[in-house]
């Protein structure tokens, strides 16, 4: 069941688990139960630890520190939280079985579309309206159209957002390679080009080692291809009212055109399109690597390591770079990635009052990921919410209710972590330097089941795109056989996919 959108569900478990979270400051105490909730008998939540953080964790935690955190919850909240670990590796199976089980379970982590379908999640309306102010005030008004991800047409809310739309692909510059090759950074294509060049002529990692850009295909499309467009890049509503892939866009194949150009002159690393984030990872390490146009982690996690070996190294995203259509960064689809409350649930206002207690304070999101305060561990900086781990003795089997709302608001000490803390809260959700998708406010909408019926080679089209893109850009195949490539879309059936995603557009559209 949970298998349908695994890929963008672990990324987005990622980003959100690894990092913190705050609302409004409240004189450094914890919202608890009053005397008359005390008096009350302690309510039974279970939750189900699929957050993403136990991923991480090498061993579980103490039993004495598992029973302080679980003790400093009934204290404050209310409610004794049964968190129900998952098997290493069997994270989506050990929850299907949960969820066809009389076991009791109240919340979990998924994909709205595929929990909804299957009738394994309740609408959250009344239980929001009653219990979940802090809830509805920790979301952002500038993200209010992730809640739209998660209501249906009816208008009936089935989770809680735990991520917005994000740009999370980006180009980064070595800074300090320009500062001393008395470069500017570049506010154009042509001058973002000229930096390459300069790069590979004037080699300043030395030794003709300097590899002017690292990128794969779908960083290029979502850093730099919206530059080349009059829209994100993605589906795109033709003037014959049809959607339509990327590719077919006038301006993707300028584009393409342009990287195919850069690729023959050697700013392109030859080998960038067959090796992994891994090995780039590897390689920015080494002190090779100039511009990087890729997910954002794959330079700021690895920034310190850099820095450990050559101090004074920097990447610098370009925030004024445009392109000849303007910006050049899209901002993708919205992810339907949500907490939930089983449809099985005993307790289902227990869940709520339980995660609006989560959302109503620092020190009670800090407490169940990382532990009690001035023991696990302790403010380093109180006033903007930067704290460092004391110890690993607790690793976060309470954690629940993870949202990208507290990431932006929240940093770890830890020198490491400071560049991903930095681009999350300067970049990521910063809608003024990117062009949405098209699709962003319909795709949520789409029925998947249908599409998948109707389109079962969705995944084979998908497939030729990326590598006959892939060859333009490498020159395995001339830029003047673009036109041609487009035909052998049609003969694979893409008339069909123009048919389906449209039908599709257009009904979510008139939903609205």
């Amino acid at each position: 069941m949970i298998k349908k959108g695994a890929c963008l569900l672990a990324a987005c478990l990622l980003t959100v688990t690894l990092y913190g979270c705050t609302s409004k400051e409240k004189d450094n105490t914890t919202s608890g139960p009053t005397s008359t909730d005390a008096a009350k008998k302690i309510e039974k939540v279970y939750t189900y630890a699929n957050a993403g953080n136990l991923t991480l964790a090498s061993t579980l935690s103490k039993a004495e520190d598992l029973e302080l955190v679980k003790q400093f919850i009934m204290d404050n909240s209310g409610f004794e939280v049964v968190p129900i670990i998952p098997p290493k590796g069997q994270v989506p199976e050990k929850l299907n079985l949960l969820l066809a089980s009389n076991e009791p379970l109240d919340i979990f982590l998924g994909d709205v579309n595929t929990f909804r379908d299957h009738g394994a999640i309740q609408p959250l309306n009344e239980l929001l309206n009653q219990y979940g102010d802090h809830i509805k005030k920790l979301w952002p008004k500038e993200w209010d159209s992730s809640w739209k991800a998660l209501t249906d047409t009816e208008g009936k809310i089935w989770g809680i957002p735990i991520v917005p739309a994000l740009a999370e692909k980006a180009v980064f510059l070595r800074s300090d390679w320009m500062k001393k090759l008395n470069l500017e950074m570049p506010k154009t294509i042509d001058e973002f080009e000229n930096v390459l060049k300069e790069f590979q002529e004037k080699d300043p990692a030395g030794s003709g080692q300097t590899i002017p850009m690292i990128t794969n295909l779908e960083g290029l499309n979502l850093a730099l291809a919206a530059g080349y467009m009059d829209t994100g890049y993605g589906d795109w509503l033709d003037q014959d009212g049809k959607i339509k892939p990327a590719e077919l866009h006038p301006g993707y194949k300028e584009f393409i055109a342009k990287m195919a150009d850069w690729y023959q002159k050697g700013y392109i690393y030859k080998e960038t399109f067959t090796i992994n984030a891994e090995k780039m990872r590897e390689l920015i390490k080494q002190n090779r690597v100039a511009s990087n146009v890729i997910h954002y982690s794959v330079v700021t996690n690895i920034l310190d390591s850099l820095q450990q070996n050559v101090p004074e190294a920097m990447y610098e995203v370009p925030d004024e770079l445009q392109g000849p259509k303007g910006n050049i960064t899209t901002m993708p689809d919205l992810p339907t990635i949500g907490w939930f409350v089983n449809k099985k649930s005993k307790n289902p206002e227990a869940a709520i009052k339980l995660l609006d207690w989560v959302h109503s304070d620092i020190n009670n999101y800090l407490s169940i990921f990382y532990g009690i305060k001035d023991k696990h561990w302790r403010y380093t900086d109180e006033k903007n919410h930067v704290f460092e781990r004391l110890n690993q003795d607790y690793v976060g089997e309470f954690l629940t209710g993870s949202t990208f709302a507290y990431t932006v608001q929240f940093a770890p000490s830890d020198p490491a972590s400071k560049p991903e803390f930095d681009f999350l809260g300067k970049y990521s959700g910063d809608t003024s330097r990117v062009k949405k998708a098209f699709t962003l406010d319909a795709a949520y909408r789409y029925d998947q089941k249908e599409i998948t019926e109707k389109l079962p080679n969705k995944a084979d089209i998908k497939r030729m795109i990326g590598e006959e893109v892939t060859k333009f850009i490498m020159g395995a195949r001339p830029i003047s056989d673009y036109d041609k490539f487009i035909q052998e879309l049609y003969t694979a059936g893409l008339d069909k996919w123009i048919e389906v995603y449209t039908d599709q557009y257009h009904k979510a559209v008139g939903s609205q």
